[in-house]
């Protein structure tokens, strides 16, 4: 299924829970003078306005990262410095970052990132928008690009996989497509995003319980990470088309979370430093939560 288009909900409260996670792995591999590859397999268009009428029809980026940027309390959280500077430079350059946008501006040098995209419109804009780069753009099913190029010939890195879920096959092929990357390179930080749906909430627990169990099949402790954060309860959400949805203060969904194999050193903590933020931030009449649970 090709009809979900980002530009709907780019700057909601996932995408802030999965650039701040990916900017934290980012910088962990850049801890280290080492180059390293990047895959990220839903990469979309990579640059977004949130002046565009699809945006504000739903009001998601308004709820989302423009409410964060706005605020003057005082108690945004230091870890966030760096993730809330690269987001006004980009608007001040015209666009909302993208994940291959982040990507691009804060991989180190020497390192390959390799985008893929399956819709042919967004994938056309994504090479405009990395057009100058050393980025690899594939247009192509990204779990298929993921399998057939790891291991990658530079052994470090990590991988970004957030597919829309509109298709429900996307369950079952994110699980088995983390499962046989980790046995072909289990020594890549592996990052899937997940949507919290109330009417889905079994098979996402047994898509992550199918990741988790392959991991520990491969005979190697590898720590895994289970984070989540919500914006209001889980009977909050209903089912509704992005038509019925559009300005509704009630989101489509409820939360999100991501789940990491080879959690990078301090990454929980980090996680629990501006999580809290995010919920009272993000939350609505009080209901904002979140949660980041270790596994082995």
């Amino acid at each position: 299924m090709l009809s979900y288009l980002h530009e709907f909900h780019a700057g909601n409260h996932a995408d802030i829970l999965k650039h701040v996670t990916l900017m934290f792995v980012l910088d962990h591999l850049n801890s280290k003078d080492k180059p390293y590859t990047f895959f990220d397999t839903h990469a979309g268009a990579g640059r977004y306005n949130l002046d565009d009428e699809r945006s504000l029809k739903t009001g998601e980026a308004a709820r989302g990262i423009k409410r964060l940027l706005a605020d003057q309390s005082g108690t945004v959280p230091p870890e966030l410095n760096e993730y809330e500077k690269l987001v006004r430079e980009s608007l001040a350059e015209g666009f909302y970052p993208g994940s291959p946008e982040i990507e691009r501006r804060c991989m180190s040098a020497g390192s390959r990132l390799i985008l893929a995209e399956l819709h042919s419109t967004e994938a056309d804009v994504l090479k405009k928008n990395m057009k100058g780069t050393s980025a690899q753009i594939h247009h192509r099913n990204g779990y298929e690009m993921l399998k057939a190029l790891t291991p990658p010939e530079i052994k470090r890195g990590a991988v970004l996989t957030d597919p829309s879920y509109e298709d429900l096959a996307d369950y079952d092929e994110a699980e088995k497509t983390f499962a046989a990357v980790y046995r072909k390179w289990p020594v890549g930080i592996l990052m899937l995003w997940y949507p919290l749906i109330s009417y889905r909430a079994d098979r996402i627990e047994s898509m992550k319980n199918g990741i988790a169990g392959a991991v520990r099949a491969g005979g190697k402790p590898a720590a895994m990470l289970d984070v989540q954060l919500c914006v209001n309860s889980a009977d909050s959400h209903e089912e509704k088309s992005l038509a019925e949805s559009a300005g509704s203060a009630v989101p489509r969904l409820y939360g999100s979370g991501m789940f990491i194999v080879n959690t990078p050193w301090k990454l929980d903590e980090k996680l629990r430093a501006v999580l809290p933020y995010f919920a009272d931030m993000l939350g609505m009449d009080g209901k904002g939560s979140w949660s980041v649970n270790a596994l082995q």
